[in-house]
């Protein structure tokens, strides 16, 4: 990590140079030269500004640049935290209580438990407290990243793909 500054990836720096600089960043994480790569969403009027991460699966991914990646991180730069989903847009939404994803959202918690706690510095008993949370983006398959999101601090945690 010496020598390197570390920045937000931010919704303009997403625009001008797409996911070069990210995906340079998560390649340097996962060989232990630098920290976790954080991303700061575009802040649509009325809504929060969030700063998420993602998980190593979803990292190490990026950097294989797995072509399934690049449209949910590109909709969760440009829209960010949009709260409650009315269906037809794109962004990060908070997931029903009723959805189908939350047990694989809770299974995925489960086994990102440590990662979860330092990247939304929340301790392990209060893991319960955070929401469950999913990017949308138009694809009809039903195919979702999710994660959590912890309100007390405005960050979220990218986990995997889930399915309706």
């Amino acid at each position: 990590m010496e020598g390197n500054q570390e920045f937000y990836h931010n919704f303009e720096r997403y625009e001008n140079e797409g996911l070069k600089s990210f995906i340079l960043h998560a390649s340097e994480y996962i060989s232990g030269k630098r920290t976790v790569p954080v991303s700061k969403p575009n802040v649509l009027p009325g809504m929060k500004e969030i700063t998420f991460t993602l998980s190593d699966i979803l990292l190490k991914q990026i950097v294989k640049q797995t072509p399934n990646l690049k449209k949910p991180y590109q909709v969760a730069m440009k829209y960010g935290l949009r709260g409650h989903t009315n269906g037809g847009i794109n962004g990060i939404f908070f997931q029903d209580k009723e959805s189908t994803l939350g047990p694989q959202t809770s299974k995925l918690i489960s086994s990102n438990e440590k990662r979860i706690q330092e990247d939304l510095d929340v301790p392990l008993e209060d893991l319960d407290s955070l929401r469950h949370i999913k990017v949308v983006w138009h694809e009809p398959s039903g195919k979702r990243i999710v994660g959590v999101y912890n309100m007390s601090n405005e960050r979220v945690f990218l986990l995997d793909f889930a399915n309706y």
